[in-house]
């Protein structure tokens, strides 16, 4: 069947992830009229039926339409005719993502198939989101790049640089969670809104700082058999995230060794503190997010190899998924008691919505999974008294 217009859609990191937020028809004819009260918008993908058996099937939901009007090719609303036509989408934590979680792999993944119904509109549905049926503009700043290392490891990776001038500019390193492994670094930047380091406010903390997201295969504490690593084990991935981060700040002449700063969330909170373990005099800082990585693993003189080194914790106490009595809590005393003069958390007591955009059935604000304190972090809302994390991290090494 050969439709008369087709669609690329916006897709914006949020705190819970991706959304799709808005919908750019393209028409084969030039209108300057469109009425959104003759319009209705089905969206139908692939996603997960059951959160416990993880069985995956179509799912179809009606799109609530927020405005509809004549645009560019980029979805900016004009006052002239067009043959573009935006259509605003509204978005929650549980309607608009373009992500689908495969419990057999563990990973992300672009919904295949992604489809936009749009009634009332000759329109192809079908939207490729993870080609080029979609914008980013939340990417437009990020260079997608790839790095094989000497044991053959291959990294995808996801890189901001600063404006070239003559000044020595700080390193910031992201280390992605469970969800977000693989071959594509959009997904990591979408997935924990890791756009966020490229933006003004945490880029005017840092003083311009470059930014380097790498992306494992598979999970940051794979053993090698694609099991989970909580021993006293290495990560397979150890050695070659190492040998990256070296070899970028070689190639980068311009980035100063003494403020080289590595945090993560999850999975990269875990191969925070693995880096920091395998190389404590190489990073000026760390910020761990909800770190999975057991105390009961880290020997007393580790502790001390370690307590030098400024970390911020960040993790909430509703945290289900990871024990912070096993991993952050009992890391944090043994570090204090051997001495350490510069270690700080942010503890809350859950994680909820703090943009006052989603509320709960009650009217009070969403309350997200509390594994999710990374929430905090991407919004700056990270304090240990009246001392800020972002500002913190941009100080040290200095």
């Amino acid at each position: 069947m050969k439709h008369r217009g087709t669609q690329k859609v916006v897709v914006t990191g949020e705190d819970f992830g991706p959304a799709v937020k808005k919908t750019i028809i393209k028409l084969n004819q030039v209108i300057d009229l469109i009425d959104i009260n003759n319009l209705k918008v089905i969206e139908e993908k692939n996603g997960v039926l059951d959160e416990i058996t993880g069985e995956e099937g179509i799912i179809r939901t009606e799109r609530e339409i927020i405005n509809a009007y004549i645009s560019d090719e980029y979805g900016n609303k004009v006052n002239t005719a067009s043959c573009y036509v935006a259509i605003e989408l509204a978005i929650s934590p549980s309607v608009g993502s373009p992500f689908i979680f495969h419990a057999t792999t563990q990973l992300n993944n672009w919904c295949n198939p992604y489809r936009l119904y749009i009634c009332g509109m000759d329109v192809n549905p079908d939207i490729d989101v993870e080609g080029d049926g979609k914008l980013c503009p939340q990417l437009d700043k990020w260079i997608m790049n790839s790095y094989k290392a000497v044991d053959g490891i291959k990294y995808a990776y996801g890189e901001y640089r600063p404006s070239s001038d003559d000044k020595k500019h700080p390193l910031v390193i992201w280390l992605h969670g469970l969800g977000e492994g693989g071959t594509d670094p959009s997904i990591d930047l979408l997935a924990n809104k890791v756009t966020v380091l490229a933006d003004v406010p945490f880029q005017k903390c840092m003083n311009q700082a470059y930014v380097l997201v790498p992306q494992c295969p598979t999970m940051w504490m794979d053993d090698g058999k694609g099991e989970y690593k909580s021993d006293t084990k290495d990560s397979i991935y150890t050695k070659s995230l190492f040998e990256l981060i070296d070899s970028y700040v070689k190639e980068n002449r311009d980035i100063d060794t003494n403020r080289i700063y590595i945090g993560g969330c999850s999975n990269g909170g875990y191969m925070t503190m693995e880096m920091l373990l395998h190389y404590p005099h190489y990073f000026a800082a760390a910020f761990p997010i909800c770190e999975a990585y057991h105390d009961e693993y880290i020997t007393d003189d580790q502790i001390d190899m370690i307590k030098h080194i400024p970390i911020w914790f960040t993790y909430a106490k509703t945290d289900h998924v990871i024990d912070y009595t096993l991993c952050t809590e009992p890391t944090v005393k043994r570090l204090l008691a051997a001495g350490a003069s510069n270690v700080h958390v942010s503890v809350f007591d859950d994680v909820r919505d703090t943009t006052g955009l989603y509320k709960n059935e009650d009217g009070l604000p969403y309350i997200y999974n509390g594994h999710c304190s990374w929430f905090y972090w991407d919004n700056n809302e990270c304090y240990d008294g009246n001392l800020n994390a972002w500002e913190w991290l941009g100080q040290q090494g200095n």
